[in-house]
């Protein structure tokens, strides 16, 4: 009997396998190589994926930081260079240069062809805008810069007096070149001209150095035919031209007053002897016919003169010279002529202290202080500041130094001024009010921040010499009542 699938030869006891589960079993192993064969390939394709969006990833990111780093970098950096030329001339061309290069060193790292064209493609559109937007930051910056010099122009056209031509001439230009609408022109040229106007009428009255000069200007300004002259600005001349007829009137006076005291000094001292020099000044009008009157009495007296001084008179002056004018000191028939010589150079050296205490702004120790603020508080790189104007805070500290400096006596100005500087930056930067002005404002402020004794004694009375005022008795009834209730606690009656 045959068995089915097998097949039987002629070997007692031997079974063979039959071709079909043969060719089965070959078919399964094909099916298998074949799906391994298409997971090495899957995973191939994941792997280079995955390779790409790393590289991509990575380098695309870098860019970016390094980009934005150099833009901010760049639009941030000051607007003038150290020669004082605008920076933003060639901020496109370096902006271009410095991103292509990176670019370029940039696509180098790349091995996966699919992430570098991805990359390029992005990295594109990214610098697309970017090279818009550092173009617009060119463009605002030309307009600033053509503005601050239009504005530079245009101060100084308004001292000439055809400066009219030449604003007009200046803003024609601007529409012109496009960095002025004709209608911002046309209002701006008005405006301008206004102040042309007005700063001409104003150097003509400061410039006066006579009534009939003053009484020009006034007929001229009743006739005004300036069509850029405003009433209010006619008004306002009206009233500068007084101030100015005034101020000539007190320096003619204080011309006559100094010749005086000159020629006074010079009969004391023995330089002048003859009444005819005298006579002169009053002839030229260096005089008055009072100073002429006193100056010859003078002449004749200072001939005999006292021959010892009054000591208690001396003394008076000495210790209280800036309480006497020059003319006081020369005129003292109770001191000699020696006496009233060193006596006026107290007086004169008085003076130069007081002169210089006064214009501390102008000192050194003025012009320190003031750096040393605008140091401590510069204006912002990324601000438009083409001549050196100072910050807001800049501002603010100066004006809190001026207070704190005006508010002092006299004496101790410009000895304080750059302490006062110093406490102002150190006060800003501690984010605390200032104490420059240290001392309290009030009596009541000195009883209750002083026990009774010594300190309380000394802030009384540099309140006092600050303030140039003697307090009420009624200012010190607090102080009594304080200083009983400390005599009370250190007796034990109270806790």
């Amino acid at each position: 009997m045959r068995i089915p699938n097998i097949n039987q030869t002629g070997v007692p006891g031997a079974e063979q396998i039959s071709l079909g589960a043969i060719s089965s079993a070959a078919q399964a192993e094909m099916r298998t190589t074949q799906a391994l064969t298409q997971v090495v390939d899957d995973y191939q394709v994941m792997s280079n994926k995955a390779e790409a969006v790393a590289q991509y990833g990575q380098n695309y990111q870098s860019s970016l930081m390094a980009l934005d780093s150099a833009y901010d970098e760049m639009v941030n950096q000051p607007h003038f260079d150290q020669d004082n030329n605008p920076t933003y001339r060639d901020i496109s061309k370096r902006w271009n240069a410095f991103s292509m290069k990176h670019v370029s060193k940039t696509l180098n790292n790349f091995t996966n062809k699919t992430a570098s064209s991805k990359y390029q493609t992005d990295v594109s559109a990214y610098l697309r805008g970017k090279a818009s937007d550092i173009r617009g930051v060119a463009r605002t910056r030309q307009v600033e810069y053509a503005n601050g010099v239009l504005a530079s122009q245009i101060l100084s056209y308004s001292k000439l007096p055809n400066g009219n031509e030449m604003i007009q001439a200046a803003i024609e230009q601007q529409v012109k070149i496009g960095f002025m609408t004709p209608e911002e022109g046309v209002n701006q040229l008005q405006g301008h001209l206004e102040t042309h106007a007005s700063t001409q009428l104003t150097m003509s009255i400061q410039g006066s150095n006579s009534d009939s000069d003053i009484a020009a200007i006034r007929m001229s300004l009743l006739n005004n035919n300036n069509p850029y002259l405003s009433l209010s600005a006619v008004q306002g001349a009206f009233t500068s031209l007084t101030q100015r007829e005034n101020r000539l009137d007190k320096d003619f006076d204080d011309e006559q007053t100094n010749t005086y005291v000159d020629t006074l000094t010079k009969i004391v001292m023995g330089d002048i002897t003859d009444e005819g020099e005298i006579d002169l000044l009053l002839a030229g009008n260096q005089i008055t016919p009072a100073h002429y009157a006193n100056l010859n009495q003078r002449l004749v007296e200072e001939i005999k003169g006292p021959e010892v001084d009054d000591w208690s008179e001396y003394s008076l002056i000495k210790l209280n010279v800036w309480d006497y004018t020059a003319a006081d000191i020369l005129n003292n028939e109770m001191l000699t002529r020696d006496s009233r010589i060193k006596l006026l150079a107290d007086l004169a050296k008085w003076n130069d202290d007081q002169d210089t205490d006064l214009d501390w702004v102008a000192t050194q120790a003025g012009r320190e202080a003031t750096r040393r603020i605008k140091a401590a508080f510069p204006v912002a790189s990324k601000q438009f500041n083409p001549f050196g104007a100072a910050s807001a805070e800049a501002d603010a500290a100066l004006t809190k130094l001026y207070d704190a400096v005006i508010a002092l006596p006299v004496g101790k100005r410009t000895t304080s001024v750059i302490d006062l500087a110093n406490q102002i930056i150190a006060d800003k930067s501690n984010n605390k009010p200032s104490s420059s002005t240290s001392g309290p404002a009030t009596i009541q402020e000195i009883v209750d921040k002083y026990p009774p004794g010594a300190d309380r004694n000394k802030a009384l009375k540099d309140f006092e010499a600050k303030n140039l005022i003697k307090p009420d008795s009624q200012d010190y009834i607090r102080t009594v009542q304080n200083d009983i209730m400390s005599l009370a606690k250190e007796l034990g009656v109270i806790v």
